[in-house]
Order: structure tokens, then C-alpha cells, then sequence
């Protein structure tokens, strides 16, 4: 059984000039972003600034460290009692 089909030549599907195009599209699309995050890129917090210090606790004036013999520990835990204001008749 023969097919019914006539020899033909071949026709690719797309035109040759069309692929170029789209191929050159899409490598100045990837160098367009390469290029963008390499010059929007944040800066580089590298150790060329100064560190910075942070004081602790001792270092600090009018502060004490918890356990250090300067820490007092109040005698009761109770809040300190305040007596009624008095008032004069009178007055």
C-alpha cells in the first residue's frame, strides 16, 4: 500500500531570520539584568569602616551587674507602706 501523499520539500517552521532575532533578544535581555545588578548592587559593608563598639553593662556609669558584689538586695519585697495624708479641721 503506497501513501497518498505527494513529495514535498521541506519548509521549516520558523524562518531562519526570525530565530536570529529572538536568540540576539534574549542574550541583550540576560546582559541588560547582568549589567543592572552588578551596578544597582548594594555596597559592601567590608571591614575598611570603623568598627563599632558596644558598651556592656560595667562599662556604662551609675549601672551594676547582676551578681556583682555592688548589686543590694532589698531587705523585704513588700512596697514601702505610706501613711494617710492628715488633715486639720479647720485648715
Amino acid at each position: 500500500m503506497t501513501s497518498a501523499r505527494r513529495p514535498t520539500t521541506y519548509k521549516p517552521r520558523r524562518d531562519r531570520r526570525e530565530v536570529i532575532v529572538a536568540v540576539c533578544a534574549v542574550v541583550a535581555v540576560l546582559v541588560v539584568t547582568g549589567v543592572l545588578l552588578f551596578v544597582l548592587k548594594p555596597e559592601d559593608d567590608s571591614p575598611s569602616s570603623p568598627p563599632v563598639s558596644i558598651p556592656t553593662p560595667s562599662s556604662v556609669p551609675g549601672t551594676t551587674v547582676p551578681g556583682s558584689p555592688e548589686t543590694t538586695v532589698p531587705a523585704t519585697l513588700e512596697p514601702p507602706v505610706t501613711e494617710p495624708a492628715t488633715t486639720t479641721p479647720g485648715g
